[in-house]
């Protein structure tokens, strides 16, 4: 590791360093010893002296410099290691990893307070590639929720549960109770098939046991492999 006094071929790091620094000295640990390295995308930060450090509460202190750092140098990985003075094995390791905060302009983070116009974009985002369309009638305080997926042929039953599982699961709607879900051609008034779930029961988050298509036929299973889907994280 390059100690902190020495001149860095990297001003960034240095700046970092300091930064670091002056942050222990105005916790009083200014006899800390700091040296600091880049490995990839992390900074890898040494801590020697003795007395050491509580970790838990040396990170918590260093938390409001640690995101400065990830705001001005993208530096959103910390691994702090504690070394007694003169010892080759850290006494302690500790890990920080920077958690943007949400956007809440973004459809996930509206979807999961429960608007339904932000649900129904994350649906209709996702289903797009299929030529599936998605309406939605959400009651959070009811716990109800209303499913409608439209297409040219109205979407296979088991792969529009496995569909929905997926998404509930990843935008986590714990208040969503019941859940009523049809398929319909574009040409009909009314669906070809309609089902409900008690999201209550663990039966209805098991996963199928192989891989399902919206639209079954001999053609699509003998095809090998899939395109791609979007995934609901390129919506936040």
């Amino acid at each position: 590791m390059a100690t902190s006094s020495a001149a860095s071929p990297q001003p960034p790091l240095s700046e970092r360093v300091a930064r670091l620094q002056a942050a222990l000295s105005a916790l009083g640990l200014s006899s800390l010893q700091v040296q600091a390295r880049l490995s990839g995308h992390r900074l890898l930060l040494r801590l020697e002296g003795e007395p050491l450090p509580d970790p838990d509460w040396l990170l918590e202190s260093l938390l409001p410099t640690l995101e400065e750092m990830a705001l001005s140098y993208r530096q959103r990985q910390v691994e702090l290691f504690g070394f007694p003075p003169n010892e080759g094995i850290p006494e302690w390791h500790r890990e920080w990893r920077y958690q943007p905060p949400p956007n809440p302009n973004s459809p996930l983070y509206r979807a999961r307070q429960g608007d339904e116009e932000a649900l129904q974009e994350v649906l209709n985002y996702l289903l797009h590639p299929e030529g599936i369309r998605a309406r939605v009638h959400l009651h959070p305080k009811l716990g109800w929720l209303q499913i409608n997926l439209q297409a040219a042929e109205a979407p296979d039953p088991a792969w529009a549960k496995d569909f929905v599982r997926r998404v509930l699961t990843r935008l986590e709607l714990t208040f969503v109770q019941r859940l009523r879900l049809s398929g319909q051609k574009l040409s009909s008034f009314f669906p070809s098939w309609s089902q409900e779930f008690d999201l209550k029961q663990p039966a209805f988050w098991q996963a199928p046991p192989g891989r399902l298509s919206p639209f079954p036929s001999p053609a699509a299973d003998a095809a090998d492999g899939e395109p791609p889907r979007p995934s609901p994280a390129a919506l936040d």
